[in-house]
């Protein structure tokens, strides 16, 4: 999840959930970890019929549903003709039906057990839900969002965004709208499991979880008129001005990938935890994968602790993870994480109520046909809003901050390595 150049500049969680704000001088040093906003238009363009302008329940076909609703092999496809901004996978061979199987138990069998945090409000949800309640708009382009006909696939969607139907603080309001999720353990929800296979039994999964909100953190501010929301410092965890969010936006994809190299046990692990993760090595003795070491994709700033173990179901082979609350970043032990060295930003993590994802998980795989939205590379929720005037400046610091890219558009964790198998 893509927001700690958002909120950083303002936050400090207290214990008692209250934050601490940070001066000016650190505001302008946190902005330069944050990234800058990509316009582009493309011309590469899917036409609907007239009265459609865009049909979200064919879009968000399933893997695992109809097969009418899939990309089909002559579709989209065929009119691309620029290449993308960020490589595409590699063209995989056909491998054979017994190899597919395998690859099918492996992943079903080593899907993770994530432990929703206590108190959670925003759950995981499906994909084709989400795309039935969203519309797309090009950023480039302002107004009435159903008069577009036509929506770009691949490179050519970059600049667009999936809009929610209703306005945002609407949707917050009701809690039993698309943002809210569905809990698991009432409803089988999907987790998306995107195959990048290497060998007959070589292969590395991204387990990728989405929900359709996420939460920013709170700041203690002072409304100073045009100039903006000023941070004020917590005193004893109270907060003399008006709490508000900022950083939240609609649509959060996370994710966890492991690495298989002809055995039936993983031989490495990735977790992602916002813009930062961990590698772990999975010690087959005793059955745990044990931190091997971690990286930064970005913000100088970011330096979180990882534990040393992750450990496995006790019935099964599932690693366990905690979702942090309202942001969902992956950690592997519950508790109070800081990921953040200045200010200190932190997530808190617990035995809330588990997500068994092996109950649901669709397979993405380059020898079946892909579901359509793998073919969109624009943003997954609303253009960023409720900004701070600094904004106009090219930095985005706002309530609510772009939805992220999708699964397309995010580098792998792992690559094919030599292997007989």
């Amino acid at each position: 999840m893509d927001r700690t150049g958002c909120v950083s500049a303002f936050l400090r969680i207290g214990g008692g959930g209250g934050g601490v704000g940070v001066g000016g001088p650190l505001l302008f040093l946190l902005f330069l970890q944050l990234p800058s906003l990509q316009l582009s238009v493309g011309t590469t363009t899917m036409t609907l019929g007239p009265a459609d302008h865009w049909r979200p329940q064919r879009f968000g076909g399933s893997v695992v549903g109809d097969r009418d609703e899939r990309l089909q092999d002559n579709e989209i496809v065929e009119d691309h003709r620029a290449k993308p901004s960020v490589p595409l996978a590699p063209v995989e061979p056909l491998f054979d039906y017994a190899a597919s199987l395998y690859m099918e138990k492996m992943v079903r069998r080593w899907a993770p057990l994530i432990w929703l945090a206590p108190d959670e409000q925003f759950l995981p949800g499906s994909v084709t839900d989400f795309l039935n309640h969203v519309t797309p708009k090009p950023r480039s382009l302002p107004g009435d969002v159903q008069q577009h006909s036509k929506v770009p696939m691949g490179p050519d969607s970059q600049s667009w965004f999936l809009v929610t139907k209703s306005e945002v603080e609407q949707l917050l309001e009701n809690t039993t709208s698309i943002l809210y999720g569905q809990n698991p353990n009432t409803t089988t929800v999907p987790i998306y499991a995107h195959v990048t296979q290497c060998g007959r039994k070589n292969f590395h999964v991204s387990y990728w979880l989405f929900f359709p909100f996420s939460q920013g953190k709170p700041i203690c501010t002072l409304d100073m008129g045009v100039l903006g929301p000023l941070p004020l410092p917590v005193f004893n965890n109270r907060c003399f001005g008006t709490l508000k969010e900022f950083g939240s936006h609609v649509g959060d994809w996370e994710h966890m990938s492991l690495m298989f190299n002809g055995y039936d046990e993983p031989e490495e692990m990735y977790v992602s935890v916002h813009d930062a993760g961990a590698f772990y090595r999975f010690d087959r003795n005793r059955r745990k994968f044990v931190f091997n070491r971690q990286e930064v994709r970005k913000g100088f700033l970011q330096k979180p602790k990882f534990p040393e173990v992750v450990h496995l179901t006790d019935e099964g082979n599932h690693p366990v993870l905690f979702a942090a609350k309202g942001s969902h970043g992956l950690w592997t032990a519950p508790g109070k994480h800081k990921y953040v060295r200045i200010p200190r930003l932190y997530d808190d993590s617990g035995y809330g109520f588990p997500w068994k994802t092996w109950l649901k998980v669709d397979v993405l795989n380059s020898s079946k046909k892909l579901p359509i939205w793998m073919q969109y590379y624009g943003k997954w929720g609303n253009q960023h809003s409720k900004c701070h005037p600094l904004s106009k400046m090219g930095l985005q610091i706002c309530q609510f901050t772009d939805g992220p890219t999708g699964i397309p558009m995010k580098p792998h964790d792992f690559q094919c390595q030599n292997s007989t198998n």
